[in-house]
């Protein structure tokens, strides 16, 4: 849609004086918008283009059909569509038989030259006079013959109909109605009560299929239906003639003379479709000419006014002053928030307000309306009733210390902001009404419910993405790909632009998003061939769906309705994503019991409700994390600027740390390789303070020397040769440093070995002693050898536990490390 350009003033007959909202209406109209409409202020009739992304009617392709296309989905009329239901032709058969003529709907001028009066069929020509002419006065001359007759000559018209909503000729000097009403008005006479001047004024008009007539409505609401229905046209909802006419007819008929007089569309007996024009109308109309000025006096505010969407309401606050303060807070912070987040942060702000509010209403006699009146007292009442509604399970803890938050920086800000001051809003407010650091409740314990999903339902669901495009759409699917595989947050999916994948120098893909949140554009997260190849095939349904659109202002998923250009981006995708999972069966996840000294796996179903689309991105998280990645790597990845809040998605609990050392910790050998524990025995809880304070990390294991502990893991005099100390023991989890480790002392060997020049005190002091290389392939042969002999069910077991140490080892000393790759949860998937 393009810019509106105004349109130019009303003549001086139809815009009454004094009339000013008529008048900004008017010049509020885009030019372009009624040219397009065949627009014109003596007609009043609108006229629907062949050619339009959202108003084209197209004409119907059967030959001698002066009708239009309205459904389209169908590829003829709809009279022709019924016909061909009629008849036994192929589809295109019956496209290229003309249709019989008839005598159609509106108006045709005689042939005869120069005469203004309609002719009476389509077949005739002729207008009624002539035709009674031709046949009575001269005998019924051929038509040829007859035009070139001297006694033929043009007539004068007889003026336009007298229904008010009618655009059409008067056919007769006795009746001043057209051909059509004059039948109608037959009809209407035989009914009682009949009224022939309410009739007049309230008869529907006689349209072609494009055209819709607004004669007969007052100014004001003509102006109002355009600029309606350009709004409406901008928001890209497809309108048609047969969904406009029964609109403006009620209004006709009701004698409405502004929308503003429509309050209950739905009660006054509107149509839902009408409710929802009348309504969309009704916005525009609202929206027009408003300004942040001039909506923040009303206690509904509607944002789009702030360049964001919904709106804002501040009934909840029932206090006036306190009301009033909260709407200068809001209008204070709007701009330091540049996301689409900021109407949801203040929504969160004016509902805590509302609970200190109603904590007011509840504990003052005079209900908190005098601010003078408000002590410590009621911030005592407000933190206790909200200990209350939290213990009650009405409020959570962390949406409690959230709350207390909220209303702690409002209260502080309005001192800041001057309303406390005489003659303000709050004049009089006391210092200590406000929330000290000492009433802040504690923060809530972090759990993991919620988070990551086990790779084994990240594995289902995979398996029946097929069902999720075939419920919603190959977006919705799409959009649920790139969650999965990006680990970004759902909204900065939805909105990447069709240009969103580029190459790095050495030609990989990357991915080029913003993140929305933070307000950070443009930036790059590096993306597999297999994610690149889904990204290129939604490329291209994006460009066969929307070819004349340019590039730069397409998006990657486009919305499907509303959307007549592809620049507008898919909505939010959690009810289909929803609808999806809880259709899914059930999704089993193994889980390990200790049943008569044994572990036994079992399967048991997970809980739908933590699948949710921000779960892949803690998925995305722990993948990384289990593959090795290093924190501020994941950092980057995750486009965090704290180092703390990646480690939130990634965190190991206290429960799974346990059970997993106790799992590795039956496989933990010494520096000869023997095992130290021959049977699995759970750590006691003085063994695992032990573990965390009694022991160091080192390169391949761990050491229990006390002055090299103490020390932190730099007072050992051995220089990182563990294998030879008796305080180094190791287990399985420490393996792929173990092999790491023996293929560096070979590659440097053979190096040394090679024609490296050196001293020979150097050479033989660089060398790898081949007893440590020999300890060192008997540590692992040791190890492996434990590992073969335990079952499948036992190894798996292990495998697992392995991977949750090493994701909370964090002590790392410039010791070789290889990575562990990324799992495959994905389903196989047939590359273009």
């Amino acid at each position: 849609m393009t810019a509106a350009v105004p349109a130019p003033a009303l003549p001086e007959a139809v815009v009454p004086a004094g009339d000013e909202r008529l008048e900004e209406i008017v010049r509020a109209l885009d030019v372009g918008f009624l040219a397009l409409l065949g627009w014109d202020w003596g007609r009043r009739v609108i006229t629907f283009p062949r050619q339009h992304p959202v108003l084209g009617l197209p004409d119907c392709p059967v030959p001698n059909c002066p009708l239009a296309i309205t459904v389209v989905t169908q590829p003829m009329c709809r009279g022709c569509m019924e016909r061909w239901s009629k008849s036994d032709l192929p589809l295109e058969e019956f496209r290229r038989v003309a249709k019989t003529v008839s005598s159609g709907v509106g108006q045709h001028p005689c042939v005869v030259e120069r005469c203004e009066r309609p002719r009476g069929t389509v077949a005739g020509r002729l207008c009624e006079s002539h035709h009674l002419q031709r046949i009575l006065g001269l005998g019924g001359l051929g038509m040829a013959e007859f035009l070139a007759h001297p006694k033929v000559i043009g007539l004068a018209g007889l003026g336009p109909c007298r229904v008010a909503a009618c655009y059409l000729d008067r056919v007769s000097r006795q009746d001043p109605y057209c051909k059509a009403h004059i039948r109608r008005l037959r009809r209407a006479r035989t009914e009682p009560g009949f009224s022939e001047r309410r009739w007049r004024s309230t008869d529907k008009a006689i349209c072609t299929t494009r055209e819709v007539s607004l004669r007969g409505l007052p100014d004001r609401l003509v102006a109002e239906a355009l600029y309606g229905l350009w709004a409406r046209i901008q928001e890209g909802f497809k309108t048609r003639p047969e969904c406009l006419r029964p609109l403006y007819d009620r209004l006709r008929a009701h004698r409405v003379r502004t929308l503003e007089e429509v309050d209950d569309p739905a009660r006054a007996g509107y149509s839902r479709e009408q409710v929802m024009m009348i309504r969309a109308a009704q916005l525009a109309l609202r929206r027009l000419n408003a300004t942040p000025e001039s909506e923040r006096v009303k206690d509904v505010w509607d944002m789009t006014v702030f360049g964001h969407r919904g709106v804002i309401p501040f009934t909840s606050i029932l206090q006036r002053p306190l009301r009033e303060a909260v709407k200068v807070w809001v209008y204070d912070d709007l701009p330091r928030r540049r996301n689409k987040n900021a109407v949801h942060h203040a929504r969160a702000v004016i509902s805590a307000m509302a609970l200190l509010s109603d904590s007011l209403r509840l504990q003052r006699p005079d209900k908190g309306t005098v601010p003078a009146a408000w002590g410590r007292s009621d911030i005592v009442a407000f933190t206790n009733r909200m200990g209350h509604l939290t213990a009650t399970g009405k409020l959570s803890a962390a949406r409690r210390l959230a709350f207390t938050r909220f209303v702690r920086r409002v209260l502080l800000r309005f001192r800041t902001l001057g309303l406390a001051g005489n003659g303000q809003l709050l004049d009089g407010m006391p210092s200590d009404f406000a929330i000290l650091p000492e009433d802040m409740p504690d923060e809530p314990e972090d759990t993991e419910a919620g988070r990551d999903l086990p790779e084994e339902v990240l594995r289902q669901l995979c398996a029946h993405l097929d069902q999720l495009e075939a419920m919603s759409s190959v977006e919705t699917r799409v959009a649920t790909e790139l969650l999965i595989d990006t680990g970004r947050r759902p909204d900065e999916v939805n909105t990447l632009g069709y240009d969103c994948l580029e190459q790095d120098p050495d030609g990989s893909p990357v991915l080029v998003y913003d993140n929305h949140k933070a307000y950070r554009l443009g930036l790059r997260l590096p993306v597999g061939a297999e994610t690149a190849a889904t990204v290129r095939r939604q490329q291209q349904r994006v460009r066969e769906r929307f070819p004349a659109t340019a590039p730069s202002r397409l998006k990657l998923l486009p919305r499907l309705r509303t959307n007549p250009e592809g620049t507008k981006p898919l909505k939010d995708i959690s009810s289909s994503h929803r609808a999806w999972v809880d259709a899914l069966p059930e999704l089993l996840t193994p889980v390990v019991t200790l049943e008569a000294g044994h572990h036994v796996t079992q399967l048991v179903p997970f809980d739908k409700a933590k699948i949710f689309p921000y779960a892949y991105r803690h998925c995305y998280a722990q993948r990384h994390a289990d593959a090795g990645v290093a924190p501020d790597v994941l950092k980057e990845l995750m486009d965090h600027r704290l180092i703390t809040t990646s480690q939130a998605y990634y965190r190991v609990g206290a429960e799974r740390r346990r059970e997993a050392v106790d799992r590795v910790t039956a496989l933990q050998f010494d520096r000869h390789g023997q095992r130290v524990w021959r049977t699995a025995q759970s750590l006691l809880d003085s063994e695992h303070v032990r573990r965390a304070i009694g022991e160091v990390a080192t390169a391949y294991g761990v050491c229990r020397e006390p002055s090299n502990v103490a020390a932190g893991g730099h007072a050992c005099p051995l220089r990182f040769r563990c294998l030879g100390c008796e305080h180094f023991s190791t287990d399985v989890s420490y393996l792929p440093d173990l092999e790491a480790h023996l293929n560096d002392l070979l590659r440097s060997r053979e190096r040394l070995m090679s024609a490296f020049e050196a001293d020979d005190w150097a050479r033989a002091q660089a060398m790898p002693a081949e007893e440590e290389i020999r300890r060192v392939r008997r540590l692992i042969d040791r190890v492996k050898s434990d590992l073969d002999d335990l079952t499948d069910e036992d190894r798996a077991q292990i495998q697992q536990a392995v991977t949750v140490v090493r994701r909370s080892r964090t002590v790392l000393l410039g010791m070789p490390r290889i990575g562990q790759p990324l799992p495959d949860v994905r389903p196989p998937r047939t590359l273009p």
